[in-house]
């Protein structure tokens, strides 16, 4: 939006300006120019004009205010979801930027909705957990490093084992997961996709190392085949899950979405039986899932999946 202003104040001022002397100017490229153009025209609505003679847009009818985004409810929510995130990074200096922008998001709307965080903070909580300060630095250095395709180093302890070992690795992907934060990035070493959780991660170097993002990689869809944070490789065949959840855990599953491929299949007339079915690339995150349920839930496949549930509860029952 700040871009954007800067684009509607070069055109009201009648400099005619294109993509290329608006790139240089904002220090952009002018692919981002004309996506911006292109959405103040489409989306904002004003009336841009491009003249061939001056080789420069202008505005064929007068100007005045800057149109502002259109809030409405679903906009509402968003926003009150996005903010409250920020309850997990609370303290810290990247939280303080964020709720600046907040501000200046909420002055835009200001004629319109009568907006009061502390009003909505009684209305509306959101339970995340809080995000240490080691990892919220940790954070801001790797989404640098995502962002100009810097490769990174670190070392890397797994949840089984006794000590951490370096990587190198060409960070391609920050997400969020359940409250946790992870890194999906091409270990160079096994020169396969890898998920790194951040709070086991220490001594990041950034380097001044450059790499070529793989062509049609898309982190959310890496992550929406997932259960949890494994995902399925693209050369993997991914489990088929079926689990049969009875009682409160049959009309919660009617209630919530664990998984993209998931269905879930009514067994009786009260809904209090059902089968929950989904793919799944690995079978430890679907494992505690199951367990979480106890003697509400019965896996009916994989016959993996059956096992592994009987020997956790063999190891449990010692």
């Amino acid at each position: 939006m700040e871009r954007i202003h800067k684009i509607h104040t070069a055109i009201k001022d009648g400099r005619f300006p294109n993509c290329s002397t608006l790139a240089k100017e904002l220090e952009v490229t002018s692919k981002t120019v004309q996506r911006d153009i292109n959405f103040m025209r489409d989306s904002l609505k004003v009336p841009l004009c491009y003249d061939d003679k001056a080789h420069g847009y202008f505005y064929e009818d007068s100007v005045d205010d800057f149109p502002e985004f259109e809030v409405g409810a679903e906009e509402m929510a968003a926003l009150f979801l996005a903010r409250s995130a920020l309850g997990s990074i609370r303290g810290t200096e990247l939280a303080d930027k964020l709720r600046d922008a907040f501000g200046k998001l909420t002055r835009s709307m200001s004629e319109r909705v009568q907006l009061n965080w502390s009003d909505l903070d009684e209305a509306f909580s959101r339970k995340v957990p809080e995000m240490k300060g080691r990892d919220v630095k940790l954070f801001g250095q790797m989404a640098e490093a995502v962002v100009q395709q810097l490769e990174i180093g670190f070392h890397y302890r797994k949840l089984d084992a006794d000590k951490a070992e370096a990587r190198s690795v060409q960070p391609l992907h920050l997400g969020e997961v359940d409250g946790g934060y992870y890194l999906i990035g091409m270990d160079k070493k096994r020169a396969a996709l890898r998920t790194f959780a951040l709070p086991r991660m220490t001594r990041l170097k950034v380097s001044e190392t450059n790499f070529e993002r793989p062509e049609g990689f898309d982190g959310r869809e890496h992550l929406r085949r997932s259960f949890g944070v494994w995902s399925v490789s693209d050369d993997q065949t991914p489990f088929l899950v079926r689990v049969r959840l009875k009682g409160y855990a049959a009309r919660l599953a009617q209630e919530r979405r664990w998984h993209p491929t998931q269905e879930v299949e009514v067994l009786n007339g009260k809904g209090t039986k059902v089968d929950v079915c989904f793919e799944a690339g690995a079978l430890e995150e679907v494992l505690r899932w199951v367990l979480s349920f106890g003697s509400k839930a019965k896996v009916m496949a994989p016959s993996e999946l059956k096992e592994m549930v009987k020997e956790e509860l063999r190891l449990m029952a010692k």
